[in-house]
């Protein structure tokens, strides 16, 4: 006895076999993931950089790093002033954002900062460099506000 099987029209195979489709999910996964990590780059590097300037002492670099909003309320000396005697701002810590949103040229940013836990900071992105506009440590605001 003979058996003949033909492959008809309507049963060819159709779409990738699940480990294709898991390798392609994957993939897709790790390129989304280098692309978001891609994007928050900017404002890792800005809190780090003015983390760094502000326990090493360099206070007017990190007044540089301000947002206009912002310096245009609270003057260098009184930034300088605040800043020196706050301890939050006296060693740098390790930076990790974990989400961003934007809206109108601001962009806020979720992270945890080291061992001072969960912070919330505002950017100025006008200028196309991310500029500090606030910084909240616990909800309260660390930066120094407004007289």
């Amino acid at each position: 006895m003979v058996v003949v099987l033909a492959l008809l029209p309507g049963c060819a195979k159709s779409g990738p076999s699940p480990e294709e489709q898991k390798a392609a999910d994957e993939q897709r996964d790790r390129e989304l993931q280098a692309e978001i990590e891609l994007a928050i780059l900017p404002y890792q590097h800005a809190v780090e950089a003015f983390l760094t300037a502000t326990a090493s002492g360099d206070f007017d670099a990190a007044y540089g790093m301000l947002a206009p909003a912002y310096t245009n309320m609270v003057t260098k000396e009184a930034f300088v002033e605040r800043v020196k005697g706050n301890k939050n701002f006296q060693k740098r810590v390790e930076v990790k954002i974990l989400r961003t949103s934007a809206q109108a040229g601001t962009t806020h940013a979720r992270c945890v900062l080291g061992e001072l836990g969960f912070a919330e900071i505002d950017f100025s992105t006008a200028s196309g460099t991310p500029k500090i506009s606030s910084l909240k440590l616990g909800g309260m605001q660390a930066l120094p506000s407004p007289p």
